[in-house]
């Protein structure tokens, strides 16, 4: 920014947000944010810490909505047994955490409360999932104790622990779990994962049903480009990569920048642009580092390309466009490599 052109003016403003945005940013160095030191005041947050503030607070009914509902999953999930403590075994800990789902307009849509366990790592939480109560599905192979949630603890269960059956968020083996459940879940419908993607599944020997189904949405797609989806132009499904790059672009570390874009039939599906680990010292080095990268997001695309099977065109040689003639013939030159 200090080689930008901006007025004078600007930067008081900037300063002056910036001191306001950090004074009510808690850090691990300190306790209190410095707003609170300077002040004896908290700044202005709606959601509640811990259990004592959420009792107290203003929509508690709210709040102890939200932790009855997770306190039923983990019950309808059978995700721990109450046990007496064993010998010489200390329980982890557990805390509540509260969060607001917001909408675009800044009204509140849900309120959340998630039972996190304090595990390995010091307060380790895990927060946003895209699958409600999803790390509950994974089961444990190891003995974890952990103590009972504060605000659901009866009289006369009181000296007892929770054996975990489950994992639960905050535990270091919760994703882990949850995968290795989730990857023998889905083999059972037929899937096998894919060996470059470990994220993708495929069908294995889908049969002709599921051919004629792809069939008929390219068929679907290419009836309605002129709605609003527009795909491709060529008789087949082929993918070609396009790289570039800007020389010494970064006025403090005189670093390139470098970008590519690999498109199917028209439509990016793959892409990237970050600054250069080294320094090139000419245009020509920048383009060829740049071309350099995109060689290997192709090697990778066409490994994971072939394996899905629905791209035929992918055997033939990946088309790869660079506009700097130097850095193309520098590729061409075996002794480069």
């Amino acid at each position: 920014m200090i080689h930008s052109d901006l007025p004078i003016s600007f930067w008081g403003r900037a300063l002056e947000t910036a001191a306001f945005t950090l004074n009510r940013v808690p850090s691990k160095s300190v306790q209190k944010t410095p707003y609170e030191i300077w002040t004896g005041k908290r700044p202005n947050q709606d959601e509640p810490k811990t259990y004592q503030e959420t009792v107290s607070s203003p929509y508690s009914e709210k709040w102890l909505e939200a932790m009855r509902s997770e306190m039923d999953s983990m019950s309808n999930n059978q995700v721990w047994t109450l046990v007496e403590p064993p010998e010489g075994i200390k329980p982890i800990g557990c805390k509540w955490v509260f969060k607001k789902k917001i909408d675009m307009d800044s009204n509140v849509q849900t309120y959340k409360g998630r039972l996190v366990a304090k595990a390995a790592f010091h307060d380790y939480e895990i927060w946003q999932m895209d699958v409600k109560t999803a790390f509950l599905n994974g089961k444990l192979e190891e003995d974890v104790y952990m103590t009972q949630p504060e605000g659901f603890v009866t009289p006369e269960n009181a000296g007892k622990v929770c054996n975990l059956q489950r994992s639960i968020y905050g535990l270091k083996q919760a994703s882990r779990s949850w995968n290795l459940r989730f990857n023998d879940a889905i083999k059972e419908f037929g899937f096998i994962i894919n060996e470059d993607e470990p994220c993708v599944y495929k069908k294995a020997n889908p049969g002709e049903g599921y051919w004629i189904a792809v069939k008929n949405i390219l068929k679907y797609l290419r009836r309605t480009k002129d709605v609003f989806l527009v795909y491709g132009g060529e008789e087949q499904l082929s993918i070609k990569g396009y790289t570039d790059a800007s020389f010494q672009t970064d006025k403090d570390d005189s670093r390139s920048q470098l970008g590519f874009v690999f498109c199917l039939n028209g439509g990016a599906m793959s892409w990237k642009s970050s600054k250069q680990d080294t320094v090139a010292d000419s245009t020509t080095e920048a383009e060829y580092i740049a071309a350099s990268e995109a060689a290997k997001e192709a090697v990778w695309i066409k490994k994971f390309v072939t394996e899905l099977g629905v791209v035929p065109s992918i055997s033939d040689a990946m088309e790869l466009y660079c506009d700097n003639n130097g850095a193309i013939a520098q590729a061409k030159e075996p002794r480069s490599h």
